[in-house]
């Protein structure tokens, strides 16, 4: 019995140790190829996203970006519905996390205008500008200004 405890044990560490690091590469090439696309979404979808508010902004991106590929027109209306929905509600959970704010900004700024899924961009990019030094983390710093230095958001 204590070997069937230790085993389910280990499951539930492995299940869910994707590396926020991993997730975070991985996101800076997913919208470059339908491939990188889908590598993203799978990678998302293992994280504990029920969790963490993070992971959970993650992979509604992944959705998102994830109905720009789908051929079918239901399956990108779903899709971008059920990541936006995912993205808005990690954000009413935690709206000071700046990477949640960063998140919802890219994926904004590349919505296509027909989702009316826009209205936030000038917000969030306020906020990472006036926030991104008071970020701890150097990796995190490190990951938000190289999203700056690349966003249209931001190339005006």
């Amino acid at each position: 019995m204590k070997i069937l405890g230790f085993f389910i044990a280990l499951l539930a560490l492995v299940d869910g140790s994707i590396d926020i690091n991993e997730v975070r590469n991985s996101y800076k090439y997913a919208k470059k190829s339908k491939e990188n696309t889908e590598k993203f979404y799978q990678l998302t979808k293992k994280t504990n996203h029920d969790n963490d508010h993070v992971m959970a902004a993650y992979y509604g991106c992944a959705l998102t970006l994830k109905a720009s590929f789908s051929e079918k027109i239901g399956d990108r209306i779903s899709f971008f519905r059920e990541g936006k929905k995912m993205i808005e509600t990690a954000i009413k959970s935690d709206p000071d996390n700046i990477e949640l704010r960063m998140i919802r900004l890219s994926v904004q700024t590349n919505a296509p205008r027909i989702t009316r899924y826009r209205k936030n961009i000038e917000e969030d990019k306020q906020y990472l500008l006036q926030y991104i030094d008071n970020v701890s983390s150097s990796t995190l710093k490190k990951f938000i200004k190289g999203f700056m230095t690349t966003s249209e958001a931001f190339l005006d």
